[in-house]
């Protein structure tokens, strides 16, 4: 049977088609952008469009739903709703309407993430009652939805929760922050003492098989969500920089106090409920961003070991050398660097 892979054009889904093409698993894409290998039955579409979702849904066995808006920004854009929330119901319902047995979800950490430090999160961790931004509210939404319906019409689903992705492929991490090495903006913020989780993307898409593989009737996948990390905890500036440095720019020394971070994350939204607006400045120091920089947020992979088979096939090592090849092969290299 074929399988479906929204967002299979973006860095876990090409990741995860990798994956299923190894196994020799036929692939079909559903992405607003056509997917580049030949061997993938490529289907452009839009979440938000209903009838194109049902349409990709037929004739397959097993939907990985990693497609979602990554929103940094202040507000609340109804699109960023309608894509997250709305768009993951019609994978659903095309899911219940086709008959497809299996749905692997990829959620998010800040489902989570309320503002206080984690220190060995785990699946006993509640919902955020206070998310501090909109991408965090439009994926809780979304994976409550999709644990809801585990068990309805024929369907089985599950839920994995990644923290900071990289590897090959990345749009957002490794890129925004090699630009803002070349522009002389980037600096360290706080002591260096707060821990991050991260996991590496070939790690993630092997993740999302073993969940598709143990979603079964009387599983324990079925209707439960999945941290998955790959490495201990981390400083956010610490872990990445190494592979900034690998391509040939300077360390960074420079630092600048936490605190000064989390009052100017005050000071916008403050200036954005004043003065609200549909978008913002990416680059803008946001509630969220503030405190993913400033605190202690890191997770556990037990359940999933336990329940999953989960382990890394991938070291740190090999990730890391997989990323900065790649960014390399790309042109994201210092000038200078021979």
């Amino acid at each position: 049977m074929t399988v479906l892979v929204t967002g299979a054009a973006g860095m876990l889904g090409r990741a995860l088609t990798d994956a299923l093409l190894e196994r020799g698993i036929p692939v079909r894409s559903f992405d607003l952008e056509q997917h580049p290998d030949p061997r993938v039955q490529s289907v452009q579409g839009d979440l938000r469009d209903a009838q194109a979702v049902e349409q990709a849904c037929a004739g397959v066995d097993t939907v990985f739903h990693t497609a979602s808006v990554v929103y940094l920004g202040l507000g609340r854009p109804q699109w960023v709703h309608d894509v997250n929330v709305q768009g993951t119901q019609h994978v659903l319902d095309g899911c219940r309407a086709r008959g497809v047995p299996r749905l692997v979800y990829t959620s998010s950490i800040d489902v989570v993430i309320n503002g206080r430090p984690i220190i060995a999160g785990d699946e006993t961790l509640p919902y955020s009652a206070h998310p501090l931004d909109f991408y965090s509210e439009t994926k809780i939404e979304a994976e409550q939805r999709v644990l809801a319906a585990s068990g309805t019409a024929g369907l089985l689903t599950t839920a994995i929760r990644p923290p900071g992705i990289f590897g090959p492929f990345d749009r957002h991490r490794l890129p925004t922050i090699i630009e803002q090495v070349r522009q002389g903006k980037l600096t360290r913020i706080g002591s260096g003492h707060t821990r991050y989780s991260h996991v590496y993307v070939g790690n993630l898409a092997y993740a999302h098989l073993l969940a598709a593989d143990a979603l079964r009737p009387g599983g324990a996948a079925a209707g439960q969500a999945y941290f998955i990390t790959d490495s201990p905890p981390a400083n956010f500036f610490d872990f990445l920089l190494p592979m900034v440095e690998a391509l040939g720019y300077p360390p960074i020394t420079r630092s600048v106090p936490a605190a000064l971070v989390t009052g100017s994350a005050r000071i916008n939204a403050l200036r954005y409920r004043l003065s609200p607006s549909e978008t913002t400045e990416m680059a803008k120091v946001t509630p969220y961003a503030a405190h993913s920089l400033t605190s202690d947020i890191w997770f556990v992979s037990d359940r999933a070991a336990r329940e999953l088979g989960y382990q890394p096939i991938i070291s740190l090592e090999e990730a890391r050398a997989r990323t900065v090849a790649w960014f390399a092969s790309q042109g994201w290299a210092a000038p200078w660097a021979g």
